[in-house]
């Protein structure tokens, strides 16, 4: 087996059952109407992961689509096929290794090229999204949904509203130097979202439109909801396995890179792991809430037809 083959997949502990809560399905049925999707027919789905999008999309494309949807890592390939397999969707759904930059399909092949929070990892943007609009077909519809997650920083639950300014700055200050060395580093932007129009542009692509996600993650007392229960237990794993922004090692990797120091790491390391314990210990008594604001962009195009 490969070095390749044993690390650990990219995005893996991001791929829990919490991630079935992104969007809200009417929202995703307003913009499939504003998008026409029922008439697509063919869809690339890149840095696919284990299918998710592509299966939050699928009930409002063409009955007869056919979605494509290609990953660098083949453990999240091995795991969207088992899943497509289990919604019983193998029909029209297939999946393959591939990188995003050498995407192996010919040039107008597809109605619809998409992706969901790949561009984030991505080093060379304007490279990928190229060779997305090249598998396009002239007319098709370009889409990204990417996010801005600084915006995460700065939202407030009940625990840390009250929070001295000084402190409040000094966790976003380290959030920020960390997503800067995880830039530098190669390996994407946290926030690209908000670049990813102009980045049309420069495509040339027409009809660019930005929509922004209706969806919140709010956190309200005794949270009894399904949503609710899965992002508490999902986060709690998070927590037990010493994994808050990133891994341990990542997160000092990306603030060592974005021009932190290591007593500096450490010191915030230990606040956040403490700020983490108290919201779980807030949950358990009730006292932890929050409206739980996101951005998350929807962003279209389409490839003009020459």
């Amino acid at each position: 087996m490969s070095l390749y083959e044993e690390k650990k997949p990219h995005s893996q502990d991001f791929f829990g059952e919490y991630r079935n809560f992104w969007w809200n399905q009417d929202f995703i049925e307003l913009m499939a109407k504003r998008w026409c999707l029922n008439k697509v027919n063919s869809v690339l789905d890149v840095g696919c992961g284990i299918g998710h999008w592509g299966r939050v999309i699928n009930p409002f494309l063409s009955k007869t689509c056919v979605i494509s949807g290609i990953d660098m890592e083949s453990e999240s390939i091995h795991n969207a096929i088992r899943l497509t397999n289990t919604y019983e969707l193998e029909k029209r759904f297939h999946y393959s290794v591939a990188l995003a930059d050498q995407i192996p399909f010919q040039d107008n092949t597809f109605d619809m090229v998409t992706c969901q929070t790949l561009l984030i990892h991505i080093k060379d943007v304007i490279k990928v999204l190229n060779e997305m609009k090249r598998v396009l077909k002239p007319g098709g519809l370009l889409l990204a949904a990417e996010p801005n997650n600084s915006a995460s920083n700065l939202i407030e639950h009940s625990l840390s509203f009250d929070d001295p300014i000084e402190i409040k700055l000094k966790r976003i200050q380290f959030a920020l130097i960390c997503e800067k060395g995880k830039s530098i580093l190669g390996l994407g932007h946290n926030s690209i979202g908000d670049l990813i129009p102009g980045y049309f542009s420069q495509l040339k692509l027409s009809d660019i439109k930005v929509y922004q996600s209706d969806k919140a993650s709010p956190l309200i007392p005794p949270y009894h909801s399904e949503e609710q229960k899965v992002y508490l237990k999902q986060f709690s794993e998070w927590i037990d396995k010493d994994f808050l922004m990133w891994s341990y090692e990542e997160t000092k990797k990306y603030f060592l890179a974005g021009g932190g120091i290591l007593n500096d790491f450490n010191s915030n390391w230990e606040n956040l792991r403490k700020s983490s314990l108290d919201f779980i210990s807030g949950i358990q008594n009730n006292r932890t809430h929050s409206a739980g604001g996101i951005v998350f962009y929807l962003i279209s195009g389409r490839k003009i037809q020459i």
